[in-house]
């Protein structure tokens, strides 16, 4: 039923838990992991209206990109017996979200929300609510236990 389970990663607190959830959903249905994260685009700073300059920006990407490989790396160590693919894109995250979901085939969409409301979520948005509208197939939505309160 569900050959591919995307687990867009944001390194919250919460990954553990919903990394537990997909894992658990994997290991029922014998699929296969998929772990990506998005880092938002830096393009929006030009060197122009940044005190960065082009290089600068560039190797902040890289980077981000490093650290951010480490991190999943990390995640990726944790699940046992569960073939994954670990992914590092850049652009707008609920899109890119939406592309992968499209473009790898995927089953199944497993991903944290963290509950934000009034004022923040007007100004921040929802990449999971964005998802969830968009998305070709199911997702399943883990609002942590700390922020069920």
């Amino acid at each position: 039923m569900f050959r591919n389970i995307l687990v867009p990663l944001d390194f919250s607190d919460y990954t553990d838990e919903i990394m537990n959830i997909a894992v658990q959903i994997a290991v029922k249905f014998g699929s296969a992991i998929h772990l990506l994260h998005v880092i938002p685009n830096m393009d929006y700073f030009t060197p122009y209206e940044s005190f960065l300059s082009a290089e600068s920006l560039v190797n902040i990407q890289r980077d981000i990109e490093r650290e951010v490989g480490k991190d999943m790396e990390e995640v990726a160590q944790k699940i046992k017996d569960i073939p994954v693919t670990k992914e590092i894109h850049t652009g707008v995250v609920s899109l890119e979200i939406i592309d992968y979901v499209r473009t790898e085939k995927i089953d199944l969409v497993v991903m944290g929300t963290h509950g934000r409301g009034g004022l923040e979520h007007i100004l921040i948005g929802s990449v999971a609510e964005k998802v969830v509208r968009k998305s070709p197939c199911p997702v399943l939505t883990v609002r942590p236990a700390a922020k069920q309160l």
